[in-house]
C-alpha cells in the first residue's frame, strides 16, 4: 500500500539454533526492500520460536534468535523506497 509493505504468514522451522546475525540465502526482492540503510525489522516470529529477520535496503536478511524446529505466525511492516513497487 503506497510505500508501506505488509507482510504476514506462518512456517514450520525445520531446525534449531541460534542465529547471531547470520545472513540468509533469501533477498527481497527491489521496489520492496526497506527505504533505511540499517537492520529493519521485517519479520517477528511468535510462539514456541524467538526469531526476528531484519531487512536492508540492499536486499539483504539476516537473522537473530532460534527457530526452535517449531511452528509459527509471523507479522511485518516497513517503509519502501518505492512507492508503488511492481506486483
Amino acid at each position: 500500500m503506497g510505500d508501506i509493505c505488509f507482510a504476514g504468514g506462518n512456517v514450520k522451522f525445520n531446525q534449531s539454533g541460534e542465529n547471531n546475525y547470520t545472513q540468509a540465502r533469501e533477498t527481497i526482492p527491489e521496489g520492496y526492500r526497506p527505504a533505511e540503510k540499517s537492520n529493519t525489522p521485517i519479520a517477528v516470529f511468535g510462539g514456541n520460536t524467538t526469531l526476528i529477520l531484519y531487512g536492508e535496503h540492499t536486499g539483504r536478511v539476516t537473522m537473530l534468535g532460534n527457530p526452535n524446529s517449531a511452528y509459527t505466525g509471523c507479522t511485518g511492516v516497513w517503509r519502501t523506497a518505492d512507492p508503488m513497487p511492481a506486483a
